[in-house]
């Protein structure tokens, strides 16, 4: 079996990127901002599930965000190419922060409508489809390429760690100060995590602007951009690389089995079947990131995982047969448990995952291919979303098993194929 870890990489400590003055910058302001979407994640489900008691309604929500961002996220990757990341997230994070205080606003004078939501949802999902691909191309222009594991370590730890905590703690604060009362934490946070973005290389968003233009070290970068013309050359770029083609194209069809069932189900889960309602949700969510912390660190410490096609397969495997015994669990302690290892598996392929696509793209396509990657996922949520709700609506037992199931037979039907278990 081939091995991919490279062990001089893991022997670089996990705290040695915070030495970088910029990277400790930005790792402050997103821990932060992560922990404040905690509140956010269980709020706005709940919201919705309380004014509908529908979980179809539910999943358009949900697809509400998920198809402005889906969309949205390649242009995002061609104007982080051609701006700064920084920039690109400077300027989404100040228009989320205003957005949802706007909101909390409207929760809290008791006036809130489903349009409202459906509106909320879409404008979220437009400035996401900007942040994700910028946050996740901006670390290797902050640190060598030998800190790359330790700084994705660390930053996917770290929100794992506050996966842990905050949902359970948002479920808590939910129900004793109001809903209004989470959409508002999370709106300061924003505040923060915009103020050291503008700190990291000036204190105006000119200085920001200006240090990404100068950052622009290719031919093909200096010149005018066309967004269409941007988004071709990524799509060529990774379409003439085999094994990042293959990657991308089995992350579409695992992600499409895997995003839908597994959000809309746990939200589900806790209305349904299980008693404390939001504060069932938060434990779930926590579980979540417990067994997400624990994924996040191993690459960091293991030394020999396989190959990253071995491991892609073995994930899918287990988080198909997660999601079919979540069907037929009624227990709060063992879908807990279940939940707990898919979060496992899931984030130690993240960490993997992104490392590998960093190291394997040229720094100047990197905002272009990153924001593939985030297609992967985010691309085939709104349709997952949808058959997702269909079939919740139908019976929750039949969402998990059926998802599980066609996860789990097409995982190993992908083992057949050498192309796939040969990407390293």
């Amino acid at each position: 079996m081939e091995k991919s870890a490279n062990s001089s990489q893991n022997q670089v400590p996990l705290w040695k990127p915070l030495t970088v003055r910029n990277f400790l910058l930005l790792y402050i302001g997103e821990t932060v901002s992560l922990l404040g979407d905690q509140f956010y994640i269980i709020a706005l489900p709940w919201l919705t599930i309380q004014l509908t008691n529908s979980g179809i309604t539910l999943s358009t929500v949900l697809m509400s965000a998920a198809i402005p961002r889906a969309v949205l996220m390649l242009f995002g990757g061609v104007v982080s190419d051609r701006f700064s990341p920084r920039l690109v997230m400077f300027v989404s994070n100040a228009l989320r922060g205003l957005l949802i205080v706007l909101f909390a606003i409207i929760v809290a004078l008791k006036i809130t409508q489903l349009w409202h939501i459906y509106l909320f949802a879409v404008s979220f999902g437009i400035f996401d489809g900007f942040f994700i691909p910028a946050s996740k191309s901006i670390i290797p222009s902050l640190v060598s390429k030998e800190q790359l594991i330790a700084s994705n370590t660390l930053s996917q730890g770290t929100s794992q760690l506050i996966l842990l905590i905050g949902p359970a703690l948002g479920g808590l604060l939910i129900a004793t100060a109001g809903i209004e009362v989470a959409f508002v934490i999370d709106g300061i946070t924003f505040a923060i995590t915009t103020i050291t973005l503008l700190l990291m290389k000036g204190t105006t968003a000119k200085a920001i602007a200006l240090n990404g233009e100068l950052n622009q070290n290719s031919a093909s970068s200096k010149k005018t951009m066309n967004l269409i013309a941007g988004m071709r050359e990524g799509f060529d770029y990774a379409w003439h690389n085999q094994p990042l083609r293959i990657f991308l194209l089995v992350m579409v069809i695992l992600n499409f089995l895997f995003i839908g069932p597994l959000q809309v189900g746990m939200t589900s889960l806790a209305h349904s079947r299980f008693p404390g309602g939001a504060v069932a949700l938060g434990i779930l969510q926590s579980a979540w990131g417990g067994g997400g912390l624990v994924g996040t660190l191993t690459p960091q410490f293991v030394k020999n995982l396989p190959n990253l096609g071995v491991l892609l397969l073995t994930i899918a495997s287990i988080q198909g047969f997660g999601l079919f015994l979540l069907g037929f669990i009624g227990n709060i302690g063992l879908a807990s448990i279940t939940i707990a290892v898919l979060g496992f598996c899931s984030c130690i392929f993240t960490v993997v995952g992104i490392t590998w696509i960093q190291k394997q793209t040229q720094p100047e396509m990197l905002g272009r291919v990153m924001s593939l990657g985030m297609f992967s996922a985010f691309g085939v949520a709104p349709i997952s979303f949808a058959l997702a709700g269909f079939l919740v609506n139908l019976n929750l037992t039949i969402l998990f098993t059926v998802a599980g199931s066609i996860m789990l037979i097409t995982s190993l039907s992908l083992a057949a194929n050498p192309s796939v278990r040969k990407i390293s």
